[in-house]
């Protein structure tokens, strides 16, 4: 039985459920929090939902104590949506958005530390976390989002097949909803791009051309969309090309062939591609990833007091920033 589980029923991983319910390529959907009223009653939801758009024919919620405990599940694709920050709610000014990047791994971490079987889509800013978490040898499959919200700007403007390689740092500059994620800066950070007969000067026109988007949580619905398009691939039997963040652990975002056995980059130079998300990290306030894992970001992390993290500091880390990060909300 084709199952699905989605981890984290917050704002995202409920709307992610809810256009999973209208999937007929998965028999079995799971939602699973720590949450049990809360859970009970969102997929109870959810069945009604499935029942009326002809989906998945058993919907379930499990509730769980740990994160780890999502491991267990008998699931082909686990989409992860936990995260210990929302990235919606506003961040004290000239703070980058990648300062945030260990409350947003823990999670994802602590997941992937128990070996599930199944392949992980990581939703909580997958352009660092996977990278972040690769030379741990923890890396989810692949991630949602970003990239994959972007590429279909540039398809349905220009009317032709797109291949985009994109890191999170850029979607702001195509949709400026999204530019308070950005700290004011005036030079854009890197992205590569390939519209078939189209010249450079002209693609960039169109990845900047006005496309408004609906602010905060609205623009779920978005992501929640190619969430849906990622795990669909993946259960797919026939390589189907997508736009995602992170395969494999790499980066930022790519064109990706991608089904239950396959995960390849469609770009000519890999190596290009990855270059230039690992630069264009810079702009979100990540200076690099160290071989052993160390994040070492652009400046000090809020209520930190350092500029370099390594992995065995991740959770300590973690426990200083959401407490400096509700210090400056209230």
């Amino acid at each position: 039985m084709t199952t699905v589980a989605v981890v984290g029923l917050g704002d995202l991983g409920s709307r992610t459920l809810d256009v999973l319910a209208r999937s007929p390529r998965i028999e079995r959907l799971v939602g699973v929090t720590r949450d049990r009223e809360r859970g009970a009653a969102r997929v109870a939801q959810c069945r009604l939902v499935s029942a009326l758009q002809g989906g998945p024919r058993h919907v379930e919620f499990q509730p769980i104590g740990e994160i780890a405990e999502a491991a267990a599940l008998d699931a082909d694709v686990i989409v992860c949506a936990a995260t210990r920050h929302t990235w919606w709610k506003p961040s004290p000014d000239g703070v980058p958005y990648g300062t945030w990047l260990p409350l947003q791994l823990t999670l994802v971490r602590d997941l992937m530390r128990a070996r599930p079987s199944a392949r992980v889509v990581c939703l909580p800013y997958p352009d660092g976390v996977g990278p972040a978490l690769a030379p741990l040898g923890l890396a989810p499959h692949i991630g949602a989002g970003n990239v994959g919200e972007t590429a279909p700007k540039l398809e349905l403007l220009s009317g032709r097949d797109v291949r985009l390689v994109m890191h999170h740092s850029v979607q702001r500059y195509a949709f400026p909803s999204f530019a308070f994620l950005g700290d004011g800066e005036t030079q854009e950070p890197p992205w590569l791009a390939h519209i078939a007969g189209l010249p450079d000067e002209r693609v960039r026109e169109l990845f900047r051309a006005p496309w408004p988007l609906p602010t905060g949580t609205s623009s779920h619905d978005l992501t929640a969309a190619h969430t849906a398009t990622v795990v669909e691939a993946l259960l797919s039997d026939e390589p189907q090309l997508v736009h995602a963040p992170a395969p494999g652990g790499r980066p930022g975002g790519y064109p990706v062939r991608l089904s239950r056995d396959t995960l390849e980059v469609d770009w000519p130079d890999e190596r290009e591609a990855i270059e230039t998300n690992e630069r264009a990290q810079r702009w979100d306030g990540l200076e690099r990833i160290e071989p052993d894992g160390t994040l070492v970001f652009t400046q000090e992390l809020l209520g930190v007091g350092t500029a370099r993290v390594e992995p065995h500091e991740l959770d300590d880390v973690a426990d200083a920033l959401e407490a400096a990060r509700d210090r400056c909300a209230t």
